[in-house]
C-alpha cells in the first residue's frame, strides 16, 4: 500500500488556491496556467499539451511497453457567490466558485502525477493526466475533447467526484450507469397578447405554457415504463412584466431538464414532448410552440469488469467502507471519456457536518472535509499500480 502522507500537504495547498480563483466554464485560462506551472515543477518528466485553449494533458511515455491510462479531472467552477465567510480561501474572484468539488479533484490528480514522477522508474507504458474543462456548462469540455481523436487509442480511464452528500470515509462504486442522460429544453409560445379585460381577444400563452407545465410532470408517470427512471423537470418561467400586471403579453418560455438512465427512454421522452407541443399548438389556433431540445451529456457507463476490480481494490484498502448506491440522475461528461475508452467513475465520500460541510453540489455554503483527498488519491494510486490488471480483465 502506498504512503502518501508526504503528497498531503502541496494537494492542500494547491486545493486552497485553486479554490480562490475559481473560472467558469471555456475560462479557465488562469486555471490551465497555474496547472502547467505546478505539473512544470512537480512533474518534469511529464509532455505537456493543450488539446483545447483551456485543457491541459499531463503526458508520461515510459518508453517501455504497456498500457496507455489516463486520470481525469475537470477543473472549471461554477458562475455563483460564495456564501463561507468562516474560510480564509474562500473565492476571490466575483460570482465564481468551486461550488462542486473540482478544486479538489484537480489537487489529487497533481498529487498523483507527482506520485508518477516520484515512481517512474517502476511505471511501464503510457500514463496522462487529463485536465478536462467546462464539465458543468453543455455540450460539455469532454465531448470537445474526445472529438480531437486523442483518446482513441486509451486502454483505460479513470475519474471520480469528492461527493459532499456521501460521508467521509465512504466510496460509492457502481458497475454499470454511474450518472444520467442529461438534456435541457426549452418551449417558446407565441400567441397573441390583449388588455387583460379582454382575454377573449388574445391567444394567451401563459395559460398555454402554464397547461405545458403540467401536462409534463405526467410523462414520466405514463409515457414511459414506470421501472425506468425519467424526470422530466420545469426549472424556468418567464412571460409578461410584474410592471405590467394588466397586459396579456403575446410571449411566454417555460424551460427545464430531462433525466434518463436508458436510451430508448430518453428518445421516448423527446418524442411525447413534440406530441405535446404539436397539441398544443392545435388546442390554440394562432399560436405557435417552439421547442428547443438540447441533448446533453450521455450517462456515464462503468465498464463492468474493470469497475469490479477498482471495488475490489477499495474493499481491500477500506474494508466495510465501500459502497454501490443507485445511479445518480445529474449529468456528468466523463460520459464522453467513458464511450471511447473503458472506464470508471466512482465517488468518493466528503461530507461531514461535525466540520460545517453537509451542503449539497451547487450549493452556495458547498464545502469539502480535505481529508477526502487523500483518501481520492490512494485510490487513484492503485489504479495505476494495477493498471495491468484493469487493462486485461479477461487474465483475471
Amino acid at each position: 500500500m502506498s504512503d502518501t502522507s508526504a503528497y498531503v500537504d502541496d494537494m492542500i495547498a494547491w486545493r486552497r488556491h485553486l479554490h480562490m480563483y475559481p473560472e467558469a466554464s471555456f475560462d479557465e485560462h488562469e486555471t490551465v496556467k497555474y496547472l502547467r506551472e505546478v505539473l512544470t515543477e512537480r512533474a518534469p518528466s511529464a509532455e505537456l499539451s493543450n488539446p483545447t485553449p483551456t485543457s491541459l494533458l499531463a503526458v508520461f511515455d515510459t518508453g517501455r511497453p504497456g498500457p496507455k491510462v489516463g486520470l481525469r479531472t475537470d477543473i472549471d467552477g461554477l458562475i455563483m457567490s460564495e456564501d463561507r465567510p468562516d474560510l480564509d480561501f474562500a473565492s476571490k474572484n466575483e460570482n465564481r466558485m468551486h461550488g462542486c468539488g473540482h478544486d479538489g479533484h484537480m489537487a489529487v490528480i497533481l498529487s498523483a502525477m507527482a506520485w508518477v514522477e516520484d515512481n517512474l522508474d517502476d511505471m511501464t507504458g503510457t500514463i496522462v493526466g487529463i485536465f478536462q474543462h467546462a464539465e458543468e456548462t453543455p455540450p460539455g469540455g469532454a465531448k470537445e475533447m474526445v472529438t480531437t481523436g486523442l483518446f482513441d487509442d486509451y486502454d483505460y480511464i479513470y475519474g471520480f467526484h469528492l461527493w459532499s452528500t456521501l460521508p467521509i470515509g465512504q466510496i460509492d462504486i457502481k458497475e454499470g450507469a454511474a450518472s444520467a442522460n442529461s438534456d435541457l429544453w426549452e418551449m417558446t409560445f407565441t400567441g397573441k397578447g390583449a388588455h387583460a379585460s379582454t382575454p377573449e381577444d388574445s391567444v394567451s400563452p401563459t395559460v398555454a405554457a402554464a397547461n405545458m407545465t403540467l401536462q409534463l410532470m405526467s410523462i414520466a408517470s405514463v409515457r414511459v415504463n414506470g421501472l425506468e427512471p425519467a424526470v422530466v423537470t420545469t426549472t424556468f418561467m418567464e412571460a409578461g412584466s410584474a410592471g405590467a400586471l394588466n397586459v396579456i403579453p403575446p410571449v411566454a418560455k417555460i424551460g427545464g431538464v430531462v433525466r434518463t438512465h436508458n436510451d430508448d427512454v430518453q428518445a421516448k421522452v423527446q418524442e411525447v414532448m413534440a406530441d405535446l407541443v404539436a397539441a398544443a399548438e392545435r388546442a390554440n389556433p394562432g399560436m405557435s410552440v417552439e421547442l428547443d431540445y438540447l441533448v446533453g451529456y450521455p450517462m456515464v457507463w462503468n465498464d463492468p469488469e474493470r469497475t469490479a476490480i477498482v471495488r475490489e481494490l477499495a474493499q481491500e484498502r477500506y474494508p466495510g467502507k465501500v459502497v454501490s448506491e443507485p445511479a445518480m440522475l445529474g449529468g456528468e461528461d466523463f460520459a464522453e471519456f467513458s464511450r471511447v475508452a473503458p472506464a470508471t467513475y466512482v465517488f468518493v465520500g466528503a461530507g461531514n457536518p461535525d466540520k460545517g460541510f453537509d451542503a449539497g453540489h451547487h450549493n452556495p455554503r458547498f464545502g469539502l472535509d480535505e481529508d477526502s483527498l487523500e483518501i481520492a488519491l490512494q485510490l487513484a494510486i492503485e489504479v495505476l499500480k494495477n493498471r495491468d490488471r484493469l487493462t486485461n480483465p479477461e487474465s483475471e
